[in-house]
């Protein structure tokens, strides 16, 4: 590295930070939960692919991570009063949780507080506040809880409706592939990243790609490479545990990294 993270940032003008899965702890958690395997092999079968959002959800509501929340505390920190924005293609909201000003984040990919329809330009509507979404989340959690993962394989799990419409969580995830993603929730702030980027033709950019995989490229990994190709100012610093390499075009303009990027953040900001 060219140098250390906290030189780097001190010495940009603008900074753009890309979050990817590994900060992705309902992901990351649930798979090595034993009492949510049941129900994960449940949701593996296609005809049941459905209710896996839904177990995420749970997850997400009635959890945290105290170690993602540290992270995120510690970048703020790192940010100090920089100009930046944050771009995420994970759909947790996480970053505005943990202090970062919602104005300043874009989540393209989706959250877990809203519920569609198969409608590209429909309304949405808040999750929990859902009676019927909610009685299945709570159904799950008292299988999680109560039972120890363990349930009736036969047992039926309600999905909701609005006006006969099937209710689906606001994002884009392979469960979805045959419905149309509404992108209503992030299209303002989307519009702002834009404009942001805009703007930081000439000035010294530090592009922070912290764990982005190859789950959603055109959200964060490639555009980086983009800019950072176009912008002679431009420098990336990509940090992944496996997928940290620089592209030949860009390499003499990139640091990476090959370490988690969560505990990267949270050693460069002790």
């Amino acid at each position: 590295m060219t140098g250390n993270l906290k030189e780097l940032i001190a010495d940009a003008d603008r900074l753009i930070i890309g979050i990817g899965s590994e900060w992705n702890w309902v992901k990351n958690a649930i798979k090595k939960d034993d009492r949510y395997n049941e129900i994960l092999d449940y949701c593996s079968i296609e005809e049941n692919s459905w209710l896996k959002p839904i177990v995420e959800y749970e997850y997400a509501y009635y959890n945290n991570d105290e170690k993602i929340e540290e992270a995120y505390k510690g970048l703020l920190k790192l940010i100090g009063d920089k100009k930046f924005f944050l771009v995420s293609d994970i759909c947790l909201w996480d970053a505005p949780m943990f202090g970062f000003d919602v104005k300043n984040c874009v989540y393209p990919c989706g959250n877990y507080m809203y519920l569609q329809t198969d409608s590209a330009d429909g309304e949405l509507f808040a999750a929990d506040k859902n009676p019927d979404f909610m009685e299945t989340v709570n159904a799950i959690h008292k299988i999680i809880t109560e039972d120890n993962g363990s349930f009736d394989k036969n047992i039926s799990f309600k999905k909701a409706f609005f006006e006969g419409n099937e209710l689906y969580i606001n994002q884009k995830r392979p469960e979805y592939s045959k419905i149309n993603y509404n992108e209503i929730a992030y299209k303002d702030r989307w519009s702002d990243y834009l404009t942001f980027l805009s703007r930081t033709l000439n000035f010294k950019l530090v592009m922070l790609e912290l764990g982005v995989g190859l789950e959603y490229p055109t959200v964060v990994r490639l555009p980086f490479e983009n800019v950072v190709s176009l912008n002679k100012k431009a420098h990336l610093i990509r940090v992944h545990e496996k997928l940290y390499q620089a592209t030949p075009e860009i390499k003499d303009k990139t640091d990476s990294v090959k370490m988690n990027s969560v505990d990267y953040i949270l050693q460069e900001s002790r």
